[in-house]
């Protein structure tokens, strides 16, 4: 099942629990700076916070490759402070639902 365009409604909605409609309960978020794994509570009071900034932004966001196990996203993110990176979000999937989830993220030039 395809989700990529409701997933990328719902994070453009800023609305934090109808993006995380989208994640398996038993779902992880592993940072690619630290390798910290959080679970879905967690990750919802720390990236709602982030949905709720007007100033982090997401340009030219397009669906690498999905299918029924995987989903890749890539987009230009801007950030509070004002730092610009190429964002890659790899979801694994299970039952329709998002179960894993990693970012990798490459500052762009100014």
């Amino acid at each position: 099942m395809a989700i990529f365009e409701k997933f990328n409604e719902a994070w453009e909605s800023r609305n934090i629990d109808k993006l995380a409609e989208f994640f398996h309960p038993d779902w992880e978020f592993q940072f690619h700076s630290t390798g910290k794994v959080i679970k879905l509570e967690e990750w919802k009071e720390f990236f709602g916070k982030i949905l709720q900034n007007p100033d982090v932004k997401r340009e030219n966001v397009r669906c690498i490759y999905e299918n029924e196990d995987i989903i890749v996203i890539h987009s230009n993110t801007t950030f509070p402070s004002g730092s610009r990176d190429a964002v890659m979000y790899v979801g694994l999937k299970r039952d329709g639902k998002i179960y894993r989830s990693e970012t990798g993220s490459t500052p762009l030039p100014d």
